[in-house]
């Protein structure tokens, strides 16, 4: 007797939309494409990612920033194993959460997270961390154990400064501010406390939750273009330099206008940052009610930059971990990306580049106000008074993003539902309250979004 046969599911007489092709469009399209909807993306730029891209200079695939991931981000990790053939963490060099000095300074905090289960890894890490001194790790460790007690919450309108001001001088600003400057790309004195200790409970929950993740591709190949491959073999289409606006939306599809043209697709879903919506949203569409609180939301936001630093040095560096922290005059962080030198050797040898480092400058500051020539000159003097004996670059690159992250302050409102209207929906970091804008806030709203319209569309 033959086994009953799955009833056939009815093809869709139009693609789904996705206006937006960084990390929260490219997981919205995804979702949609392995449930059997074919999907058009739309994206205004000549290369997808978004705010978290690959881009060329001289030669060089660098990244436009520098995106660190941790093990605690799941959405971003499974969407990353399912586009990368299932292989687990793909394209990423897992290693245990640390701050090492790039050279001993004032303040310098060295710490190592150990391979331990949650609460004893972090726990573990501040009791055994260089820099504080016994009575000040053991005041933190309350501190924390305080925090773990009551659930990880804070009140509403704290600011993370006001969170540490109880920890000891030398643990909140060699330890634990450079982390929240870090996830939250905003000042300790006006970022939001509820949201950085939401991060320290994801962090603390499992084991290997805190390690960092660090890309070994380009961030265009880490994500959005093997999705793009894979949606296109499923009868999806990638266009890019394409800018789309939402004209209309009922419950019989969502009409889109894009170069010159108007196509009615099956639904859409918006995946654009948030200062780009009220472009992306004509307006008959921007005024029903849903759509209007989005836009009246976003429209309320401020934005934070990020500036990186590339430099590279005819010398092989040698460096104490891939990840450094610096004493924030003006730079942060420092990463060693002779990774980028490894995938593209011509153009490492055409300019005899032997290491290649970049310094990250979150949020905004005094650096604003410099040029790409001055604060590359700003940077490597930092480095140099550090640790003397650093070379002198050859070759430098700065990348500004003027508007890397919304400003992630406290009680700051985001827009009360992702969806719009009739099979019209949101995707972006900015719509969880308990999140960031990192890239696990962008995969986890894009799967959010594609799970919502599949099930408007009956796949779901």
């Amino acid at each position: 007797m033959d086994a009953p046969r799955e009833p056939q599911r009815r093809r869709l007489s139009a693609p789904a939309a996705v206006i937006g092709g960084g990390w929260a469009g490219c997981a919205a399209a995804w979702t949609l494409a392995s449930r059997g909807i074919p999907v058009v993306i739309h994206d205004a730029a000549p290369v997808l990612g978004g705010r978290a891209r690959r881009v060329e200079r001289a030669g060089l695939p660098i990244d436009n920033g520098q995106h660190l991931l941790v093990g605690a981000y799941d959405a971003t990790r499974s969407l990353l194993r399912a586009v990368h053939g299932g292989r687990v963490d793909a394209g990423l060099r897992r290693e245990a959460m640390a701050l090492v000095p790039f050279a001993p300074h004032p303040g310098a905090v060295t710490l190592r997270v150990p391979r331990l289960a949650p609460p004893w890894n972090l726990a573990a890490a501040i009791a055994l961390a260089k820099g504080p001194g016994m009575r000040d790790r053991m005041d933190a460790l309350r501190w924390l154990k305080a925090l773990r007690d009551a659930g990880f919450r804070r009140a509403a309108d704290e600011t993370v400064d006001a969170m540490l001001a109880s920890v000891p001088a030398r643990v909140a600003r060699g330890m634990l501010a450079p982390l929240a400057l870090a996830a939250l790309n905003t000042p300790a004195n006006r970022s939001s406390a509820p949201v950085f200790a939401h991060l320290l409970d994801l962090i603390s929950r499992t084991r290997g939750a805190s390690d960092f993740l660090l890309p070994v591709l380009d961030l265009s190949e880490l994500l959005p273009e093997p999705t793009a491959r894979r949606i296109e073999a499923r009868g999806g289409e990638t266009r890019l330099r394409s800018t789309a606006v939402v004209i209309g939306t009922s419950t019989d599809g969502v009409d889109i206008h894009a170069a010159g043209a108007t196509w009615r697709a099956a639904a859409a879903i918006v995946a654009v940052g948030p200062h780009q919506l009220a472009h992306a949203l004509a307006p008959a569409v921007a005024g029903l009610p849903d759509a209007a609180d989005a836009l009246e939301a976003t429209s309320a936001m401020h934005f934070e930059p990020t500036a990186t630093v590339y430099l590279g040095f005819r010398e092989r560096l040698r460096l104490r971990s891939r990840i450094t922290r610096l004493d924030d005059a003006p730079g942060q962080w420092l990463f060693d990306r002779r990774d980028i030198l490894e995938r593209a050797p011509d153009a490492a040898a055409a300019r005899a580049l032997q290491g290649l480092v970049a310094v990250v400058i979150s949020a905004g500051g005094a650096h604003d106000d410099l040029d790409a020539k001055a604060l590359s000159g700003r940077v490597h003097a930092q480095l140099r008074r550090l640790r003397p004996t650093f070379p002198v670059p050859v070759w430098s690159q700065v990348i500004v993003e003027r508007r890397s992250t919304f400003s992630c302050v406290p009680g700051l409102r985001r827009p009360r539902s992702s969806s719009l209207g009739p099979r019209l929906h949101l995707a972006g970091d900015y719509l969880d309250p308990s999140l960031p804008a990192t890239l696990e806030a962008a995969v986890a709203s894009g799967e959010a979004a594609g799970l919502a319209v599949a099930r408007e569309l009956g796949r779901g």
